[in-house]
């Protein structure tokens, strides 16, 4: 009989290994032969589940019988999913999970959705907030234009297969909610999430998500111009529709839309202070719109909450605190563009008068828009120069770095301290700057906290050409700050650790 425990006589594995959604299928237009072929291949490779192809299921037992996979490597696998499923219970009871009535009970209950709300709230970032604009007031009149700020289904975002956008909160619903009947909205749509019909038809292929309207562009601009002259402040809520970006959804031009792009250039030219509220799921080309508009909030898809916890940010119920995980290019021919690059033969140095023959643009700056781990807050983050209580390290001497972040603003706020480091000279080329730690501080208004990390030899050892994880001595930088760009920085140097006779003679990363 089959023993579902320790009586296997070894170890049971540490995981099954699944494919994902037709994957081994997918092999056969990469050449590597037929399904038959791919599934023993897949087998031999360690590959437990295949997930909705079938090639397991159809193809096995002929390979069997020819000898192609063996009666233990089909063992294997069976027993490592059944293993897996023991643990999780469901030979006990393998629907315990699955009960209405705690489901009707806890989704989209007042906690979770509370949870929701903060959750989203965190996520957000402030890109820009020109003459501490934001947050805004609980009164006079504003103008809340564009296609997403009176939209259900594209607050949940892509992949929001299980989502009931009916449940979701829209933006209109939520400033409504927060700033209460003191606040005076005009509402226009102002364009629609796009005019371009192959855009609409291909986004639109899981589920409507652009409604184009059947009024003009002209007509929709010019009710979203009246409304701009009524108000004092004008909140524009554009940008991408959920199944804009995700799997399978690139785009040639990653700036907002145009149709959207020509309302927000009609609400610039009203000569009132515009906010951009912006929807995204990538990177996008802002920089008419960071040289234009007077504030920018990030809010990917906030989901069911969204409504709520983007008015929250609005009317400074919450500081927003969130960083940038990606680079945001400010034109689209910098791309691929990302923070951890490798220098390049003839590095440009910014601010260099005489960058013939150097790694920039004729007509650019090389530097992104928003940096990696960029993000404003209501409040401003001042850091003392770093403080080590050795200047070298070793893999028995660990380095403590200290330093000191106040918040010289006005509102009490968050700011994650990231630290960063760059190895000088290594066997092989490593990147400008490397993220390796960080700490979220919470300070009051006028508080300081001294706050610390420990770096020791693991935190700078890299994979070098033998494909062995090793520190090597020599000279390091290091940096701290809110961004990977606006840091303070101090020399570090390693010592005491043997090289690999293998390795390369040590090269410059200058």
């Amino acid at each position: 009989p089959i023993r579902l425990d320790n009586g296997w006589g070894i170890q049971p594995p540490a995981r099954v290994s699944e494919s994902d959604y037709t994957s081994l299928n997918e092999m056969e237009a990469h050449g590597m032969g037929t399904l038959a072929e791919i599934s023993a291949l897949a087998l031999h490779a360690g590959l437990d589940m295949d997930m909705v192809g079938e090639g397991f299921l159809i193809t096995l037992k002929k390979s069997l019988q020819e000898g192609k996979v063996t009666q233990a490597e089909i063992d294997q696998a069976c027993r490592r999913i059944l293993e897996a499923k023991y643990k999780l219970g469901l030979f006990s009871d393998p629907y315990g999970r699955m009960n209405a009535e705690r489901a009707a009970k806890e989704l989209l209950s007042g906690d979770n959705r509370k949870s929701a709300r903060e959750i989203a709230a965190r996520s957000f970032v402030l890109l820009k907030n020109n003459n501490e604009l934001l947050p805004l007031k609980k009164s006079g009149t504003i103008a809340l234009v564009g296609p997403l700020a009176d939209n259900h289904r594209n607050m949940l975002g892509t992949w929001s297969v299980a989502g009931d956008p009916s449940k979701s909160v829209s933006v209109i619903e939520g400033i409504r909610n927060v700033a209460g009947s003191s606040l005076n909205i005009i509402y226009a749509k102002g364009a629609n999430i796009s005019d371009d019909t192959m855009l609409v038809t291909r986004t639109n292929k899981l589920g409507i998500e652009i409604e184009p309207e059947s009024r003009s562009a002209d007509s929709l601009i010019s009710e979203a111009v009246t409304a701009a002259g009524k108000a004092d402040v004008i909140v524009a809520v554009v940008g991408e529709a959920a199944d804009m970006s995700g799997e399978s959804a690139s785009r040639g031009n990653i700036n907002i839309p145009e149709s959207q792009q020509n309302l927000l250039k009609a609400m610039v030219k009203s000569g009132k202070p515009v906010v951009l509220v912006l929807f995204n799921g990538r990177p996008l080309i802002l920089k008419w719109e960071n040289e234009h508009v007077s504030a920018i909030l990030d809010t990917w898809f906030g989901g069911t909450e969204a409504g709520n916890a983007i008015a929250d940010v609005l009317f400074g119920e919450y500081n927003p605190s969130g960083k940038l995980s990606m680079t945001f290019p400010a034109n689209q021919g910098q791309i691929p563009i990302y923070y951890n690059a490798k220098n390049t033969g003839r590095p440009y140095t910014s601010g260099d008068a005489n960058t013939k023959f150097k790694s920039d643009y004729l007509d650019i700056s090389n530097d992104p828009l928003y940096p990696f781990g960029f993000g404003l807050s209501y409040t401003k983050f001042s850091y003392s120069p770093i403080s080590m209580s050795e200047p070298t390290i070793s893999a028995t001497a660990p380095v403590t770095i200290k330093l000191t972040v106040t918040n010289t603003g006005n509102y009490d706020g968050e700011e994650t301290v990231q630290l960063y480091i760059r190895d000088l000279v290594a066997a092989v080329t490593q990147p400008v700057k490397e993220l390796k730690k960080f700490q979220k501080l919470r300070l009051k208004k006028e508080e300081s906290r001294e706050i610390s990390f420990t770096l020791t030899t693991d935190d700078l050892k890299y994979v070098n050409s033998d494909l062995k994880w090793v520190f090597e001595p020599g000279a390091f930088k290091i940096f701290v700050g809110g961004n990977s760009r606006d840091v303070v920085e101090a020399p570090l140097t390693g010592i005491g650790s043997v090289i690999p006779k293998s390795s390369v003679k040590k090269e410059a990363n200058n």
